[in-house]
């Protein structure tokens, strides 16, 4: 959680200063990061305890996809601006 809120303070900066039209969009993307991260903690924990523990890898990946999908939005919207 802490890399998230790490990536997401930077990228917001980053976000500041691009004058592409979509930036609010990346701007709540980034925000996101780190809640991606806590909410997928907290679900894997939740699933670990009452649920299958089958589904715990798919919550321990998801924000790293989703991280991995803001990364790439971010290097086009540089390439782009």
């Amino acid at each position: 959680m802490l890399l998230g809120i790490f990536f997401a303070s930077g990228s917001v900066i980053s976000i500041a200063n691009m004058k592409v039209a979509w930036s609010g969009i990346l701007l709540v993307a980034a925000i996101l990061v780190p809640v991606m991260f806590a909410v997928s903690g907290i679900g894997a924990w939740l699933v670990y305890a009452f649920a299958n523990p089958s589904w715990i890898n798919y919550l321990v990946g998801l924000p790293w996809v989703y991280l991995s999908l803001f990364i790439v939005a971010m290097l086009l919207s540089f390439k782009l601006a």
